[in-house]
């Protein structure tokens, strides 16, 4: 963690002093061997392990829904068991580049089409119904139902492409000059949204990132794939950890899976910097290159341990939450921080010892010639303007990170599947063509369940009492869910929209008249659930995790006030992250509204890294603190650690940004999102504004406790 120690940080270390062997290092030089071949098996198994992770993956809706809603209960109905999804319809929208009505060699054309599409050659598709014409005459569709064996069978995207290769080559035609098609509906939009197989690319982007970084940072040819080759074992055991989690019944998804690589190998990677950095510094006083390894390990393990236990912490918060694919992120999360701890302290140090010195060549550091060990003209000059001007610097950062929360007016909260596609996807273009031309509920229509024995009187009254509600264009009877009669609603208003919300719980109340225990279900339903759900884990989560940090951070520094001044400084740079993001996704990106479960990613994740951003300054201020004054304190740790950390956080934010590259838009707005936080809190807050808070309130930081 550290560059410097409180006694050597202004004069060279002393060289040519033995120092008598310790327990610690008698351990790694006798163990090192041993620990590298245990965690290359475990590595191995692991990989073994999470190759399989596919195959107990669960995407279907019972992995992500909340439980106890209408909708997460229809949702289980329509699926034909554990694994299997239920059907989706694509929908083959037509329109003419001019806007003007079809014509009879369209229609032509647009029959057959739908007759092509019966016999796509994809097992588990069939055309649902006939072409319909548009009340404008302007615009047609016909439907293609879509049953996968298998939530990865690949069976959606096959049939989606065959349809967008047939219509491609229609509208080419020349006879077909001005006939525009697009295929959307639910199984478009899944196909768009879904990349495939993300995450050996994920894990390579993550790997190439830190390598670049690695080599900008020591500019050593030799160095860099040691922590690389770490994280990748840490990846590795943490994936063969989720197939065990699985296996043992938690819902680990796709999500879950893309997430856990760059946590793991960001934190795993961030240890490996801040271990580095002082076993550095430690070589150019031990010539015994165990002994600096034993004493970088004594300094950096309770900063290090500290931080991962922030993580850890705030991932199992997600406990707490409702929506069952956020549950499921939390203990996957937390044991992958935990085993990246565990390489960062066992698997590194061994790997560092059986290198040797010639690791770190060219800028080899000994006693003699402790090159490089303490060159830190930037942040020095850095730390003295700080406590030079604290006042200055506090408010220049507070009033910046104050101005970025005005970009949270751009920030709005959308429970339309559209917004969680790339924008300009044959899908989206379709659905606006769509939206043009028919009713705004026909590609999104409700799904009312009955109770299994309902009678046709019963049934006839729900459809009339459905008919009735506001903003429901039409009510009719719906396939069979087993024994349990439907109906298919359509809205009239967009199914999506705060309309839609009311026309949906007007229709519960009402249905609910005719007889208890009628469902109203469909992606619409579902979504607007979903919504619902996620603000209240928002509310449940947010709490939680703030508690916890709090008390990680007194327990470490033994502090009332630093605990509760950093993450006043971790919140405020969290607004203010959130703010930039949302102009980047708005702006920049042209993003629609944001799901609204991405404010509990977004804020676990910041918070909890955030703050370990600190806690590795902190714990640094405290040590140094012991011998001086505060102020001093704090110029020493930022010189020292100012390097190695600004570091961390570039390979954390680096491989963050790389679920950016996933066409699934919250994903990629998440890891943006946190990317761009990180760089926040480490180039401003860390850097700037916490040594300047801690400057001016000086010994009050550690109060009650002494230094």
């Amino acid at each position: 963690m550290s560059e410097t120690s409180p006694h050597t940080a202004d004069r060279p270390a002393a060289a040519g002093r033995p120092v008598p062997p310790t327990r610690l290092g008698r351990i790694i030089r006798t163990a090192k061997w041993a620990v590298l071949a245990a965690w290359i098996a475990l590595a191995v198994a692991g990989g073994v392990l999470a190759a399989r992770l596919g195959d107990v993956q669960r995407d279907d809706a019972a992995a992500y829904l909340p439980h106890g809603y209408d909708s997460s209960r229809v949702a289980q109905l329509t699926e034909p068991g554990p694994g299997r999804p239920d059907a989706r319809a694509a929908l083959v929208v037509y329109h003419r580049a001019d806007g003007a009505p079809l014509t009879a060699a369209d229609r032509t054309a647009i029959a057959e089409d739908r007759e092509a599409a019966a016999s796509l050659g994809v097992p588990g598709t069939r055309v649902q119904g006939p072409v319909l014409l548009s009340a404008d005459r302007a615009g047609a569709l016909f439907a293609v139902r879509i049953e996968p064996a298998r939530a990865d069978d690949g069976t959606t995207a096959a049939a989606v492409g065959a349809l967008r290769d047939r219509v491609r080559r229609t509208a080419a035609e020349p006879a077909n000059t001005g006939l525009r098609a697009n295929v959307t509906g639910e199984a478009a939009l899944d196909t768009d949204n879904d990349a495939g197989e993300v995450d050996g690319p994920l894990m390579l982007t993550s790997m190439a990132i830190v390598a670049v970084l690695l080599l900008l940072t020591y500019r050593s040819p030799v160095l860099w794939p040691i922590p690389l080759l770490a994280a990748g074992a840490a990846v590795l055991a943490a994936r063969g950890a989720a197939y065990g989690l699985a296996r043992a019944g938690l819902a680990v998804t796709g999500l879950s899976s893309a997430i856990l690589i760059v946590l793991v190998f960001g934190a795993a990677t961030d240890y490996a910097l801040l271990l580095l950095a002082r076993y550095r510094e430690e070589l150019a006083r031990h010539a015994d290159r165990h002994e600096a390894l034993a004493e970088a390990l004594r300094r950096t393990t309770p900063a290090i341990a500290a931080s991962a236990a922030t993580v850890t912490a705030g991932m199992l918060c997600l406990l707490a939450a409702d929506l069952a694919g956020l549950r499921g992120l939390g203990p996957v999360a937390a044991c992958g921080v935990l085993i990246a701890l565990a390489a960062a302290l066992t698997l590194l140090p061994a790997m560092l010892a059986c290198a040797g010195r010639r690791a770190l060549w060219p800028r080899v550091s000994t006693p003699a010639n402790p090159r490089g060990a303490a060159d830190h003209r930037v942040w020095r000059a850095v730390a003295a303007a700080v406590t030079r001007r604290p006042r200055l610097v506090a408010a220049l950062v507070t009033a910046g990170l104050a101005a970025g929360t005005l970009g949270l007016g751009a920030l709005h909260t959308s429970a339309d599947p559209l917004d969680k596609v790339p924008p300009h996807s044959d899908s989206v273009t379709g659905r606006r063509v769509l939206a043009g031309h028919f009713p705004q509920g026909a590609a999104a229509p409700l799904t009312v369940v009955l109770p299994a024995g309902t009678d046709a009187a019963t049934l006839t009254a729900a459809r009339d009492a459905a008919r009735s509600v506001p903003d429901v264009a039409e009510a009719a009877p719906g396939d069979p869910l087993g024994n349990r009669p439907t109906l298919t609603v359509e809205l009239s208003v967009p199914p999506y929209g705060d309309d839609a919300a009311g026309a949906i719980a007007g229709l519960r109340h009402r249905l609910d008249g005719v007889r208890p225990g009628i469902l109203v279900g469909g992606t619409p339903a579902v979504q607007l659930d979903y919504r619902r759900a996620a603000l209240d884990d928002t509310r449940r989560i947010v709490p939680l995790v703030l508690l916890a940090v709090t008390l990680i951070l007194g327990l470490l520094l033994r502090s009332a006030v630093a605990p509760v001044m950093l993450l006043a400084t971790v919140v405020l740079s969290f607004a203010a992250s959130l703010g930039l993001s949302a102009l980047v996704f708005d702006r920049v990106l042209g993003f629609g509204g944001v799901a609204a479960d991405l404010f509990v990613y977004i804020f676990v994740f910041l918070v909890a890294l955030g703050v370990d951003y600190n806690i590795f300054l902190m714990e640094r201020v405290r040590e140094e603190s012991r011998g001086m004054p505060t102020a001093r304190a704090v110029r020493r740790a930022l010189t020292a650690t100012g390097g190695v950390i600004t570091a961390a956080g570039l390979v954390l934010a680096g491989t963050f940004a790389a679920l950016a590259q996933i066409p699934d838009v919250t994903v990629a707005e998440v890891g943006i999102a946190v990317a761009i936080g990180v760089l926040v809190d480490t180039l401003l807050v860390r850097a700037l504004q916490v040594p300047a808070l801690v400057t001016l309130l000086a010994e009050r930081t550690w109060w009650p406790a002494e230094r």
